[in-house]
């Protein structure tokens, strides 16, 4: 049966394709240019437009979806775009539901919690029929490469609002890794069983920026500092990256939380032992991989 991935060719996404891919599984991107990469089918859809939801079920040419990857639209509260797509999808014969959430999200909060506490809903009202999986990453390593960039690159420097937190970086390569797992499962995911049904994803090693900087200036042989900012420094950094501004402060404070344990917690307490699940790919061998990246 084929799975349709939201959200264009996330990273993620383009890293479950492949995985489904080898795995002989039939594939359907959704996107809002309807364009294909990578060899792969696609349909448009967009988040902004409930009438390209249908899309994902219209093509004769595959085999039926009976499983979705949902990258929920960007917003304070996606779900009034995010449930509507859910419920078509329950209707047109979807059994799986997998969503990218977050570590630091609360279920039935805002942001990707409420899509997340929406799909515990949905399914509890047809536990047996479908089920759902939740992956909870906390912060992606792959963001060195993306929003800190040009910081490493031009300026060496890594830039946060951070002094001493400590974060088991979880790359892109081990969520899409979970995500594939999510959905080739076999049997019915029960909602009780959190390890399966809402894992958090960490990677191997705990590491500070002052670390990451320390590796970053090793890997490529030069000094990396790590420079700290204020909260409204931090803020405009994140709009300018394209942040709604409601979304940004959120951001901001949840990444202020790091200097408080927030995320070295989920790899040392016992709380989260049952759930959490140990990517293979640490910060060093991210950066000795990647290195070409920010080379000058």
């Amino acid at each position: 049966m084929t799975t349709f991935i939201t959200g264009g060719a996330s990273q993620i996404g383009l890293g479950l394709a492949r995985r489904l891919h080898q795995a002989d599984r039939s594939i359907l991107f959704g996107s809002r240019a309807g364009r294909g990469t990578d060899g792969f089918a696609w349909v448009p859809f967009d988040w902004d437009d409930a009438s390209t939801f249908e899309n994902a079920f219209k093509r004769q040419d595959i085999k039926p979806v009976e499983s979705v990857y949902i990258l929920p639209a960007v917003a304070i509260d996606p779900l009034p775009k995010v449930a509507p797509f859910i419920d078509l999808a329950i209707e047109k014969g979807v059994k799986r539901f997998v969503v990218i959430s977050a570590a630091d999200c609360p279920k039935g909060g805002p942001e990707m919690g409420a899509v997340h506490g929406y799909l515990e809903k949905v399914v509890l009202k047809k536990r047996g029929l479908i089920d759902y999986v939740a992956l909870r990453p906390t912060w992606f390593t792959d963001n060195l490469s993306r929003e800190q960039y040009t910081h490493i690159k031009e300026h060496d420097e890594v830039v946060t609002p951070l002094h001493k937190a400590r974060v088991p970086f979880i790359a892109v390569e081990d969520i899409a890794q979970a995500a594939f797992e999510a959905i080739v499962h076999e049997g019915v995911i029960d909602p009780e069983d959190k390890a399966n049904s809402e894992p958090i994803l960490i990677g191997p090693n705990l590491v500070s920026y002052d670390e990451v900087a320390q590796i970053l200036s090793t890997v490529l042989g030069r000094p990396i500092k790590h420079r700290t900012i204020s909260r409204d420094e931090a803020l405009a950094q994140y709009i300018s990256y394209g942040f709604p501004e409601a979304s940004a402060k959120i951001v901001v404070e949840v990444e202020l939380s790091l200097d408080k344990g927030s995320a070295e917690r989920l790899m040392t307490d016992d709380e989260f032992a049952v759930v959490r699940k140990v990517g293979k790919v640490g910060v060093q061998e991210y950066v000795e991989k990647n290195k070409g990246i920010w080379l000058k």
